[in-house]
């Protein structure tokens, strides 16, 4: 008899047991998925940019308020953060995307302190051909890091910071030295200047994060100006944003920031690691994304960098904001997209130093649109505040095309001198002065650069078999040596860094 009893109500036990574990899974995953902020991201149009005629300061202050924004919005709120400079006067993309949310913001300053004032709209709230009903938060004059508090409490999506924020000086002079330098930084006449107030700021309030990040990539950009930077200026200038980054971690500007000094010292295995563990506590960030997209093309791994750009695409607003000069698609023959991602965006780094039309100089060059690949590097040559590299190898450019390859090789020449013996940054951009040489017809000068450009870590095989300006290298013992080298060490890194190591991230 306690036989029969017993039978029904094992099953019984067991289905309980069976629907508490699945309780527990589901609940396990969910705590798991809101940990990794798998669920939608906010996706925010920043406007650093106030609306015409309200009183504010000037572009570049506000930019640089606009970027302490961006990180306070990525780092906190997980947000995927696109910044421009003015409202777009197409709005589709905004109203299309779920959870997006247009943010223009409206500084001010009062003595020394902070107005942080910001209008905002709903994606989901703008109608087609009816003007953005904004919301707008006027804000309080306050000490700047109360300021930057006062906004993330009332920002319309919680965000989870700390008590007190490691992104802001809590001095409101240091504050606005931090900014000062922010602004000055897009302008390399100022960059000294600029390096004194983050340095004044670091030495002040050592337990900012923002000033430790700033003043690395100040660092980084002295670097690339000046061929005899040194390794261990690049140790220093690490060592900076990893302070920045042991006050603020997983900070994706800092990241991204020291994932390009690994990758132009050539180190693209580290970058990459670096990056990838970072995208794991900030999953919906697209400047990781461009990170890993620069590193894996660096590396040879065209499909990973191409992954990486679609997906950092998806999470921004690619069609309002180039999010980078988009080198990868020229390498695997998508010149479209490649062109599309060199339109001028006007206060953006990539305008003022002649990133740009040195790129659209060197597309038509490609194209073998010598007049149009002349008057573009022509235009980079004479950016006032232009990379001092940029604006060298564009000069070159521009004397080969004239057909002054006499002169274009003496200067060549100089510029190859000043760079040798010292630790030469950026592998890609050394084998832009080996197709210089190639285009001279010194094949012996181009074929010694291009093996500089595999030591330096420059290792896009498919560029090195299709860049036209190298087609005179290829029948070459050294080039088959060379090539020989690129595969091996290519194929080490597609074992390591699969494609599909970003869907599992």
């Amino acid at each position: 008899m306690r036989e029969s009893t017993a039978r029904p109500r094992r099953p019984a036990l067991l289905l309980g047991l069976l629907f508490l574990l699945i309780l527990g899974v589901g609940g396990g995953l969910a705590w798991f998925l809101a940990v990794r902020g798998l669920r939608s991201p906010l996706h925010v149009l920043l406007i650093t940019q106030p609306r015409e005629g309200a009183m504010g300061l000037d572009p570049a202050t506000c930019r640089a308020i606009g970027a302490l924004v961006q990180d306070h919005l990525e780092l906190f709120g997980q947000a995927a953060v696109t910044s421009v400079t003015e409202v777009p006067e197409n709005l589709e993309a905004v109203r299309a995307r779920h959870q997006s949310l247009m943010l223009q913001l409206e500084p001010s300053r009062q003595g020394d302190a902070l107005v942080l004032s910001y209008r905002y709209v709903w994606g989901d709230r703008l109608t087609h051909g009816t003007p953005p009903a904004w919301i707008r938060c006027q804000g309080q004059a306050l000490k700047p890091a109360e300021a930057f508090e006062a906004f993330v409490k009332g920002f319309p999506k919680h965000l989870r910071m700390p008590d007190a924020s490691p992104l802001v000086p809590r001095q409101p002079a240091c504050f606005w030295d931090l900014i000062a330098a922010s602004a000055l930084r897009l302008r390399n006449e100022h960059l000294e200047e600029a390096t004194a107030l983050a340095e004044r700021c670091t030495s002040q309030e050592p337990s900012c994060a923002s000033s430790w990040i700033l003043l690395g990539n100040l660092r980084y950009r002295h670097m690339l100006n000046s061929p005899a930077a040194f390794r261990q200026e690049q140790a220093d200038t690490e060592a900076m944003i990893q302070r920045g980054l042991g006050l603020a971690a997983h900070h994706p500007r800092g990241v991204f920031l020291l994932s390009l000094l690994k990758t132009d010292g050539g180190n693209q295995a580290d970058s990459l690691d670096l990056l990838i563990e970072a995208r794991r506590w900030q999953p919906h960030n697209p400047t990781l994304l461009t990170g890993i997209a620069y590193a894996a093309r660096g590396a040879g791994l065209l499909p990973l960098a191409r992954r990486a750009m679609d997906l950092r695409d998806e999470l921004a607003f690619a069609s309002l904001q180039p999010q980078a000069v988009d080198i990868t698609c020229l390498y695997t023959g998508e010149i479209q997209r490649f062109e599309a991602s060199l339109q001028e965006q006007p206060g953006h780094l990539r305008s003022t130093s002649g990133v740009l039309p040195f790129y659209r100089g060197y597309l038509a060059l490609v194209r073998g649109d010598q007049p149009l690949a002349r008057r573009e590097f022509q235009a980079a040559a004479t950016m006032a505040n232009g990379y001092p590299n940029i604006l060298r190898l564009s000069q070159i450019y521009d004397l080969i095309l004239e057909g002054r390859k006499d002169e274009a090789w003496k200067k060549l020449r100089e510029y190859d001198q000043e760079r040798i013996g010292m630790r030469e940054p950026d592998g890609e951009f050394t084998l832009r002065l080996a197709e210089a040489y190639a285009l001279i017809g010194d094949r012996a000068s181009a074929m010694d650069m291009a093996g500089r450009a595999f030591a330096r870590g420059f290792g896009c095989t498919a560029w090195y078999e299709r860049s036209p300006m190298l087609e005179p290298l290829r029948g070459l013992p050294k080039w088959k040596a060379l090539m020989q080298h690129l595969k091996e060490r290519q194929g080490l890194m597609e074992d390591r860094f699969p494609v599909g190591l970003l869907e599992n991230n």
